[in-house]
């Protein structure tokens, strides 16, 4: 947990039209505390007039997790005098509503990117003499900025990705699966200390290298083969994500030189878009530098690129900020972003070459620099 990140949610200038800040959301929780808890738990941040008779956050959680979060809370000396943590009994579940209803708040901020229909029509039916108000973007404008803190946990993340990658590019051979390649990769990644992977590891390929998303199949590696590895570990809670292209012993292969072409053009694409990260740069100019430079070197080839430049990373792996032509974002310093061009080609494969990276105010730190790209 970070005094830095609680203030943050309360300097947000939502937070002061609003008495309480409700949270359910994982990804918000584990922000907030520096740690998953495993069942569903609430936060409650208090504005200062509401929290005379109670600590300014308040964490319900039930009695299955109570004696290990509380014992995680009191180790942070800076903000554990600021945390009540409420024990939920299996006969007290009506504890939260309860809570809030003592406080007498007139404003509600919840995460309206999260709840439900259902959730939200019972709490309107709940907190009947309280304006419901939506509220996500406090949370979503605090995780935007990463801390130093949040920054080393992502490097860790994209050295164990890297780690993933290397894996596959020293042991693949011809006719072993993409599954059992990405087996490897995950296998290594949890080895050497990952919590989990980021996302379903991607392994496409030959012709299935032309699926931006395509899945991991029982496909066997043939010489020759574009293969796109798209790869990402979590490290304490903090995501990281990468892909490389390369051609798998292939050079007499069929249609070489055009593979090569394709995965070169990506790489170009990249460093294009590459150049020019930067505290205060347009996320959709980024976008539209790659589409056009694409488009001049080849047009056929350049309507390909079907999806956005980049996105966020940090404890989700795709969150804000967005890198596409209709984003409205702007690069800040300290942001951690990536940037992934790709081309796909149907009978011929694909290429997508993705770097990780934290916005520099005059550049940027590239996490992934030590993984190779593949040029021909």
């Amino acid at each position: 947990m970070s005094n830095k990140k609680i203030q943050r949610i309360k300097n947000h200038h939502l937070f002061d039209s609003i008495d309480a800040l409700l949270i359910r959301k994982p990804q918000n929780i584990l922000y907030i505390l520096g740690f998953d808890i495993e069942s569903e738990t609430t936060i409650l941040i208090l504005n200062m007039e509401k929290s005379k008779h109670y600590s300014q956050i308040l964490v319900f959680v039930n009695a299955l997790e109570y004696d290990e979060t509380k014992a995680q809370i009191e180790q942070n000396t800076t903000l554990k005098n600021e945390i009540e943590i409420i024990k939920i009994a299996k006969a007290e579940e009506n504890v939260i509503e309860k809570t809030i209803k003592q406080l007498k708040l007139n404003k509600l901020g919840f995460e309206d990117d999260f709840i439900n229909v259902k959730l939200f029509e019972q709490f309107k039916e709940k907190f009947k003499k309280i304006k419901l108000i939506g509220a996500s973007e406090i949370l979503l404008d605090a995780r935007l900025i990463k801390t130093e803190k949040e920054i080393q946990k992502i490097k860790k993340a994209a050295e164990l990705g890297i780690i993933g990658f290397n894996t596959i590019f020293e042991r693949i051979e011809e006719e072993m699966t993409e599954k059992e390649l990405a087996a490897m990769a995950e296998y290594a990644m949890r080895k050497e200390g990952a919590d989990g992977i980021a996302f379903k590891t991607i392994v496409a390929s030959g012709n299935r290298s032309a699926f931006p998303h395509g899945k991991t199949s029982e496909k066997k590696i043939r010489k020759g083969d574009i293969i796109i590895v798209d790869i990402g570990a979590i490290y304490d809670g903090y995501c990281s994500d990468m892909t490389r292209s390369f051609i798998f012993d292939g050079k007499n292969a069929q249609n070489f030189s055009k593979k090569a072409e394709l995965i070169n053009l990506v790489n170009e694409g990249q460093k294009k878009a590459l150049d020019e990260v930067k505290g205060g740069k347009k996320a959709s100019e980024l976008d539209s530098i790659v589409r056009e430079f694409f488009k001049n070197e080849n047009k056929e080839w350049g309507e390909r690129f079907i999806h956005s430049l980049g996105h966020g990373v940090g404890i989700e792996v795709h969150e804000e900020p967005y890198i596409s032509s209709i984003s409205e974002d702007i690069l800040k310093k300290g942001m951690c972003i990536t940037i992934e061009p790709g081309l796909y080609i149907q009978g011929l494969g694909g290429a997508r070459t993705e770097d990780l990276l934290v916005v520099k105010k005059n550049g940027y730190e590239n996490l992934t620099s030590k993984l190779e790209k593949f040029y021909y």
